[in-house]
């Protein structure tokens, strides 16, 4: 398998959850498979959401935040807490060899969710969504305005 770091997430699907609570992943990021995850309970424009990372790719982020900060002069002991903070908030999950995801009960419960989730690319990681609050969050208008500043769609 290629290694996990090269894992390249793009895209939006929107699949039924299984009566177990997993989710299919889209056959393009089956490179995952096996790979453990690092899941992250996050917000996104005030709605719940789950950010998922590979090991590495987690690991990069906490050592972002961390350059970012000392860059920025914050204590060590506040960096310190604010990853241990993050830390706090992910489990670890894997990618089956069926290609699924587990989306335990907590986490189902905090999104909302029902019988359908909806998976999105972010590059490095994916997140899972709310069908609804991810298009609430997404509409054209909301995203209109940040066209105007990177345009890269219009």
């Amino acid at each position: 398998m290629e290694s996990d770091l090269t894992v390249l997430f793009t895209g939006n699907v929107t699949h039924k959850l299984d009566p177990k609570s997993r989710l299919a992943i889209p056959a393009g990021w089956r490179s995952a498979q096996g790979v453990e995850l690092t899941i992250l309970e996050a917000s996104s424009d005030g709605f719940p959401i789950l950010k998922c990372f590979t090991r590495e790719a987690f690991a990069e982020k906490i050592s972002g935040i961390r350059k970012q900060g000392e860059a920025r002069g914050v204590a060590p002991g506040e960096i310190d807490r604010y990853i241990g903070f993050i830390a706090g908030r992910c489990f670890p999950a894997e990618v089956s060899s069926q290609g699924k995801l587990l989306i335990p009960k907590a986490q189902r419960e905090n999104l909302k969710l029902t019988d359908m989730a909806t998976i999105v690319g972010r590059g490095p990681h994916f997140e899972i969504w709310e069908p609804e609050n991810f298009k609430v969050a997404n509409s054209p208008a909301s995203v209109a305005e940040l066209d105007k500043i990177f345009n890269m769609i219009s």
